[in-house]
């Protein structure tokens, strides 16, 4: 039978200290009063698992409670531990919630990293190279 565990993402101690750089700076539209922290844990989620790096976090601090975490967030969550799993160890694996909970925010986690290292380029720059990179995605899906 699967885990009973609290539904809480977290993220580390530099993560909150980039998060407030965010909010600060107003970074593509990521800040608190444009964005909920659940869309920007999927941001850094989202950059964490493209580079398919997982870091570990250190001082972990809660980010998103569980009641702002719905169906759709999860099924984001799910599907990448899912493609990330053993064989061997097969769907029973998707009931550790623990498991993908923890997975999820060390991807995000590196990509909290990411975003800091983006905070030293001109928003427009990493515009173009955010766009730049879903247009590669998008050619290698129809198959230019």
């Amino acid at each position: 039978m699967g885990e009973k565990a609290v539904k809480i993402l977290h993220c580390s101690k530099d993560a909150k200290d980039t998060i407030d750089k965010v909010d600060a700076a107003k970074f593509l539209g990521l800040d608190l009063k444009s964005c909920p922290r659940i869309d920007l844990f999927l941001f850094a989620f989202a950059l964490g698992v493209e580079s398919g790096i997982e870091t570990e976090l250190a001082k972990p601090d809660t980010l998103v409670r569980g009641e702002y975490i719905n169906t759709k967030n999860e099924a984001f969550l799910y599907a990448s531990y899912y493609a990330d799993l053993e064989a061997e160890k097969g769907a029973e694996a998707l009931t550790e919630i623990g498991s993908v909970y923890g997975k999820a925010q060390k991807y995000a986690n590196t990509g909290f990293k990411l975003i800091d290292g983006m905070l030293g380029k001109s928003e427009e720059v990493v515009r173009m190279e955010l766009l730049k990179e879903l247009d590669g995605m998008y050619q290698k899906i129809i198959g230019e």
